[in-house]
């Protein structure tokens, strides 16, 4: 577990340190790629969520 002050980090803070240590941390483009598919992931569980939940629903509603 992090200290809890090292949770509260502002990017002012971070852009402090990294002129402070004079390093530049940037994405590399495989992480950026994988954010992506990540988000793309995501987005297709949410509507596969979504009508699974119409269905069920819908088969509820039909039962009463």
């Amino acid at each position: 577990m992090q200290p809890p002050w090292t949770l509260s980090a502002s990017s002012e803070h971070n852009s402090g340190m990294q002129d402070f240590t004079d390093l530049t941390y940037t994405s590399i483009p495989q992480h950026t790629d994988s954010t992506e598919a990540c988000i793309k992931g995501d987005s297709f569980d949410l509507e596969q969520m979504q009508t699974q939940i119409t269905i069920d629903l819908h088969t509820q509603l039909t039962l009463l």
